[in-house]
């Protein structure tokens, strides 16, 4: 019997050992190149051929017990392996709890790779979790109300500085943007008012540069800054608003900044200004432009206003000495194109085109410079040169009303009526409420043109826009009527 049994014993030993190999290359190829699913189906036979005589060997030979310790060992292992790979989304597996007596120690040195396969999947499932947890530092959520952390003030002071810097080339668009941004960001902040205000009143935009100095002045009530601000923007034309109220408006805002800072030129000069407006031109009014130029004597535009009154007083003497004083104190682009300001009010405008080359050599993108030059221009009948200056002018500054509707008067004044309905178009798309009557009026030239070349049903389009713009003008009605009788 022992001799039979050996003979069973050595026989089932050589079966094992050719078996081994074959099975240990078929998990190297599951494990190398990854393609669990098409070698399992090798592994299941070869691992369940030798399940007949695993069971004949317990009943057979019960003495070796640490053999069986290692089977149960090596079963365990291979039942973790098992779930690990279940765990790593594989819906077929090769480990099961009944193997080979034999190549079970072999198997055990082999298993590792597979469960090294299963962690490195987890290992790559685990970044995204983290991921997941914790979102990207640029994803900031601005919410109302109080900011939580210090990225607000950082970010505000980034707007402010884009801001500038795209004022400062005359990129208009940009930098409303950024000062709209910074606004958003803080908006107690006046710093972001005033940038847009000043932006506003570069591109004579005054109604809004209006509403951004009041908001700045709610802000900083006793900033002085702001009153003269106001001041300013308040004596500056605005067609459909009662004038006087603005101007009497203008005087207060510049008697506060003087309570405010009675060292402070600017408003007195901005004080003088409004009562001059007011039809003031009286000791009182001249007293406020020399105390202006005695705090600050080399203040040019408090000359060229000193100019003006005493021109308007019949002092011409006086006057002409006050304006030469003014174009010769000069010197920075915004006194000159203030200074120039002031001399084509007065029909200077000779020396007003030449002190505003002056500017925009050293600014060639300055849009009230380039504004006012093709006025100087279009009054002395250079065409040509004022169209390319003011085309200049709304490419910079595409929101600027003026600077369409002067370019609009230029063609008509040239009878390119054609082009003059386009370019006051543009100007229709940034018409505010209290312009719309003077664009209506720049219609109506435009109509009253294709009527005397006999284009009526142009003229009857034209005069119709005119009357959405300014429904009580009973002329434009007539008007109207007759190009609808053509």
């Amino acid at each position: 019997m022992k001799k039979k049994l050996t003979g069973l014993r050595f026989t089932g030993i050589l079966f094992c050992l050719i078996l081994t190999p074959i099975f240990m290359y078929g998990q190297d190829l599951g494990s190398s190149s990854k393609l669990f699913r098409t070698t399992s189906k090798k592994t299941t036979k070869k691992k369940t051929t030798p399940k007949k005589k695993t069971t004949k060997r317990k009943k057979t030979t019960p003495k070796k017990s640490s053999s069986a310790k290692r089977k149960r060992a090596s079963s365990t292992r291979r039942k973790k392996a098992s779930s690990s790979k279940r765990k790593s989304t594989t819906r077929r597996t090769t480990a099961k709890s009944n193997k080979p007596k034999k190549s079970s120690t072999k198997e055990i040195s082999k298993k590792p790779e597979k469960v090294e396969i299963s962690k490195n999947n987890v290992k790559k499932e685990t970044p995204l979790v983290k991921e997941s947890k914790t979102p990207p530092n640029d994803n900031i959520v601005i919410t109302v109300g109080q900011p939580s952390t210090g990225n607000f003030e950082e970010l505000f002071e980034e707007a402010i500085i884009e801001g500038n810097l795209a004022r400062n080339t005359r990129d208009y668009v940009k930098a409303e943007n950024a000062y709209s941004r910074a606004k958003a960001i803080k908006p107690k902040d006046s710093r972001a008012i005033y940038g847009l205000g000043n932006l506003f009143s570069d591109q004579q935009r005054w109604e809004e540069a209006e509403m951004a100095y009041r908001k700045a002045i709610e802000l900083e009530p006793n900033n002085p800054n702001a009153h003269i601000a106001l001041s300013f923007v308040l004596t500056q034309p605005v067609v459909g608003t009662n004038i006087g109220e603005r101007y009497a408006e203008a005087e207060k805002m510049a008697q506060k900044a003087i309570e405010l800072n009675p060292k402070n030129p600017f408003a007195y000069d901005q004080l003088g200004v409004s009562k001059e407006l007011q039809g003031i031109l009286s000791n009182e009014t001249e007293s406020a432009y020399r105390t202006a130029i005695k705090l600050e004597p080399t203040f040019a535009l408090a000359y060229a206003h000193l100019g003006r009154l005493l021109r308007g007083r019949g002092e011409t003497k006086e006057s002409s000495a006050a304006y030469r004083k003014a174009i010769d104190l000069s010197k920075d682009v915004p006194t000159m194109i203030l200074v120039a300001e002031v001399l084509q009010s007065q029909q200077r405008y000779l020396e007003s085109e030449q002190l505003l080359r002056k500017a925009l050599r050293v600014d060639a993108k300055h849009p009230t410079a380039l504004f006012f030059l093709g006025r100087a221009l279009t009054t002395r009948g250079s065409f040509k040169e004022a169209e390319d200056v003011l085309m200049k002018s709304v490419e910079v500054s595409p929101n600027s009303f003026v600077s369409y509707t002067l370019l609009g008067s230029l063609y008509s004044r040239q009878k390119k009526w054609t082009k003059a309905e386009q370019i006051l178009n543009k100007a229709l798309a940034v018409v505010s409420e209290n312009e719309k009557k003077r664009l209506a009026q720049e219609f109506e030239s435009v109509g009253d043109g294709f009527m005397g070349i006999g284009r009526y049903k142009d003229a009857i389009r034209i005069y119709q826009r005119a009357i959405t713009l300014d429904e009580e003008k009973d002329l434009l009605k007539d008007k109207l009527a007759r190009a609808e009788k053509m």
